[in-house]
């Protein structure tokens, strides 16, 4: 872990760490899809709903690879099935149905500091990008993204969905440090699960942060005797203060 010199790039998770989200409501995500198709009248949104409903329940299963990774389905499957099933035609690539389906289907707030913090590392010139265990493609993710922080600089969104294996696994970071075009050790990972980000992120050789909002402290060094000590941080205007001292 090198907490001490500036990072060339920090990349992060999203639930909980970019964005909270409430409770998701496919149907809702659905409702919206119809309406916005040429041609709404051609089924309803409870049908929609049980064709999604339909789909997912037959694939509620563990999915694993050979090695016993975790496994995402793209949320692309499920949402063409519905509507390939139900006749809706639409004027709007794959990639902004999954991004209008992900805006309408829950409700979202920022977590505390992160727009100060992105706003700090480009003021640094450290480049930021993503990588989520996410249904969503990394260009359906960057749509929201965008979405909701128009001011950010992501440099590109990576998801599980975009290589079927999910966090922990280092694969993923591997990858997105390769896509950047630098070494492990030049990247920080920022997010909100000890498993799947600092785990994955340090066994990838990239240096964790962790986001606690219920820590008391505003900043605490935990140890983990596997993954050696990682910082942990209440809010991202910690982080954002201590890359200032970099």
């Amino acid at each position: 872990m090198n907490y001490g010199s500036k990072p060339k790039m920090v990349l992060f998770d999203v639930g909980g760490t970019l964005f909270e989200d409430g409770k998701c409501y496919p149907l809702e995500g659905l409702a919206k899809l119809r309406l916005l198709a040429k041609n709404p009248e051609a089924t309803t949104d409870e049908r929609l709903f049980q064709l999604w409903e339909e789909y997912m329940d037959e694939i509620d299963v563990p999915r694993k690879s050979k090695s016993g990774v975790g496994l995402d389905i793209p949320l692309c499957a499920p949402l063409k099935y519905a509507i390939m099933h139900s006749g809706l035609e639409f004027d709007l690539s794959t990639y902004e149905l999954e991004e209008l389906f992900d805006r309408y289907n829950s409700t979202r707030e920022f977590v505390p500091g992160i727009r100060e913090l992105l706003s700090t590392l480009e003021n640094l010139g450290i480049r930021a990008a993503v990588i989520s265990n996410n249904m969503m493609s990394g260009e359906s993710l960057e749509l929201a993204v965008k979405h909701w922080l128009p001011d950010s600089k992501m440099e590109f969104c990576l998801t599980s969905a975009d290589l079927l294996f999910t966090k922990p696994f280092p694969r993923i970071f591997t990858a997105a440090v390769g896509k950047a075009h630098l070494a492990p050790e030049d990247c920080w990972y920022c997010g909100d699960g000890k498993v799947p980000d600092v785990d994955g992120g340090s066994s990838a050789g990239l240096t964790p942060v962790l986001i606690d909002v219920k820590m008391d402290s505003p900043c605490e060094m935990r140890f983990d005797c596997a993954k050696g000590e990682y910082m942990t941080v209440n809010s991202w205007n910690v982080l954002a203060d201590h890359l200032k001292t970099l």
